[in-house]
């Protein structure tokens, strides 16, 4: 490891094999993984959908395995059009020529400010405790960043706003009242200003701590966005592909954004591909500004499409409100059980758990422990790290195929991990 640069030093566990959501270390010992590895992995390790349709064109005779996207590719064009299906009506624009997340969420900030560029609107609201990718543009876009240093580039031009979070509302004030001021903070925000292009958000703002907006805040959004002329452009690389109940979460919250960024579980975690999917005004870009090297390829394209086939034919995502309930079972009561649990939180399979201080101030410190904790029992969890609550919580999104002994199993581990950590 000596020659690996200190911004990609792994840690001491090395996998070597997977199956499901088990993986399996240098030792051959097992680890239930809560985390889908780098979040992407909706439908676990080595499922044989997706070795199917990789081996499929690696066998067939004369496959090319790198064509450049600027040829004509049916695959490619077959992805687009099924991502259109998908998507909610009025987005029939799609960019495939992006290999990664940090570039889709890319590609929607340079749409809405080309599409601003004659009224000189630059700036973009962005929710503090987002992550919008690691290129030097979605660092600086980035909310709140731990990471974000001037030296690493990005135009800055962006409004750092705060999230809606339904469990830090303010004292007295009911759910409803709280949506409504969040919305007006924001339309208030656009009318005081004449230089706002657009707002880029999670649905879920998942480094946050899994944030749960209630479903009138994302309509209020919509709302101001539409009658503004302005580019509502959303991250779905967390929430898109099944881990919420449907292929995209604007679905599930009936709104119809003018931008959806794509990847991670698009191709169930295969490299290397993401897309953008948008309404034709935003249709702006020439050749050469927003396409890459390995974007756009036969073989991401041919695995994107029988991982959405299966998706939304076997009848896996008709399994996440089930699995949800049982997973929120066990978390309430752990919640019960440890005063320093102080909520639990999630839509579908995107569960979180935030920790508090005996004030209810949230606790900056444990989360880290409780990490290494179910480390030792060979649990992997996920620790958000761009809130400036630090590691006050923890995430857990296991691949969608996760079965009902699985997550009893899991959360076993998860409630020792805990008890360990009483203090």
């Amino acid at each position: 490891m000596q020659y690996i640069a200190k911004n990609m030093i792994p840690g001491p566990i090395e996998i070597v094999r997977g199956k499901g959501i088990k993986v399996y270390d240098q030792e051959g010992r097992e680890y239930l993984d809560l985390t889908s590895q780098t979040l992407c992995l909706n439908l676990g390790h080595g499922h044989p959908v997706i070795l199917d349709a990789v081996r499929e064109l690696l066998n067939a005779d004369g496959f090319t395995y790198y064509v450049s996207p600027r040829f004509k590719n049916r695959k490619v064009a077959e992805l687009a059009e099924k991502l259109v299906e998908l998507a909610p009506k009025g987005l029939n624009k799609v960019n495939l020529h992006l290999c990664n997340g940090s570039d889709a969420t890319e590609d929607g900030l340079k749409r809405a400010r080309k599409y601003h560029r004659d009224n000189g609107k630059k700036k973009i609201v962005s929710l503090k405790g987002s992550y919008l990718g690691a290129s030097s543009e979605t660092i600086s876009a980035s909310g709140g960043n731990i990471w974000q240093e001037p030296c690493l580039g990005g135009s800055g031009d962006y409004i750092y706003i705060d999230p809606i979070e339904p469990y830090r509302k303010p004292a007295g004030m009911t759910l409803e009242d709280y949506t409504k001021a969040k919305i007006s903070e924001f339309e208030n925000l656009v009318k005081r200003r004449n230089d706002i292009a657009g707002i880029i958000m999670e649905i879920v703002p998942f480094n946050a701590g899994i944030l749960v907006p209630p479903r009138d805040y994302m309509k209020g959004i919509e709302k101001v966005c539409n009658e503004n002329d302005i580019a509502m452009i959303v991250d779905e690389i967390q929430t898109g592909f099944g881990w919420c109940g449907d292929i995209l979460a604007s679905n599930i919250y009936k709104i119809r954004p003018d931008i959806i960024a794509l990847a991670k579980g698009m191709t169930s975690g295969f490299p290397a591909l993401a897309a953008t999917v948008f309404k034709e005004k935003y249709d702006v870009l020439n050749p050469g500004t927003s396409e890459y090297t390995f974007g756009a390829q036969t073989l991401g394209s041919a695995v994107a499409l029988a991982n959405i086939n299966y998706l939304t034919t076997s009848g896996i995502l008709d399994t996440i409100p089930e699995k949800h309930e049982r997973f929120m079972s066990h978390l309430k009561r752990m919640k019960e059980k440890y005063p320093f649990v102080g909520d639990v939180r999630g839509l579908g399979l995107l569960l979180g758990v935030e920790f508090i201080h005996e004030d209810g101030s949230p606790d900056k410190e444990i989360g880290i422990d409780v990490f290494h904790a179910c480390i030792e029992r060979r649990l992997f969890i996920n620790i958000p790290t761009t809130f400036p609550g630090y590691h006050s919580a923890i995430s857990i999104k296991p691949p969608i195929i996760i079965t009902p002994k699985e997550i009893d199993e899991s959360m076993g581990r998860l409630d020792e991990a805990l008890q360990s950590c009483m203090r």
